[in-house]
């Protein structure tokens, strides 16, 4: 496995290449955040932009998945640290001579559960050969995500607050991994499917 570096407006972060399953070659950045941790002063409200970093940052590993309630085991599991997003690119981005297409996976789950960092479920194994540029994202769910009380400290809707951050982000860097800023669509399931129709609306 050989690594790639990638500077982007926070700073330096570290990829991996990698291949799908028809050997196409692809790289892999993984747990960029794009916004600050929602923690403390920051829960319930608007996503802020995210702080940049010293050194280089790894994108090889798996980042937190927003705080949820695992039915099958019965306890919550995830972290309100959650605000991280993965680029999944063809290798030869890397060339800098053209542009792709852009994808942006919002996940399902009923705002309740769900991720965007499971390789395994959602992964870019079917598409990345398609010659396109893959962002997965996390974003707050249940209470955390969307409770409303109609008051500055928790005005509402933060999980779909999160995946304008989150295009935000995709707008000002995604250049620096070949996606074409211009040519962005966003798609997903069930929930994810459903953020798209109240993205399209709001």
């Amino acid at each position: 496995m050989s690594e790639v570096l990638v500077q982007i407006d926070q700073g330096k972060i570290k990829g991996k290449v990698l291949k799908n399953f028809d050997d196409f070659e692809y790289c892999s950045f993984k747990g960029i955040p794009y916004a600050k941790p929602p923690i403390g002063e920051l829960r319930f409200t608007v996503p802020q932009p995210p702080d940049p970093w010293v050194g280089i940052r790894d994108g090889t590993k798996d980042c937190n998945i927003c705080a949820q309630f695992d039915k099958e085991e019965k306890a919550l599991k995830g972290d309100e640290d959650c605000l991280y997003l993965n680029v999944y690119t063809p290798s030869s981005f890397m060339k800098g001579d053209k542009l792709y297409p852009v994808m942006v996976f919002l996940h399902g789950g009923g705002f309740l559960f769900g991720n965007g960092t499971d390789d395994s479920a959602h992964g870019p194994d079917y598409l990345i050969h398609k010659k396109v540029v893959i962002v997965s994202i996390n974003y707050r769910l249940g209470i955390l995500g969307f409770l409303s009380l109609n008051i500055k400290e928790a005005p509402g809707n933060m999980g779909l607050r999160d995946q304008v951050q989150a295009l935000k982000w995709v707008q000002k860097n995604i250049t620096h991994f070949g996606g074409d800023p211009k040519n962005v669509t966003i798609f997903g399931i069930s929930a994810g499917a459903a953020s798209v129709e109240y993205l399209l609306l709001s």
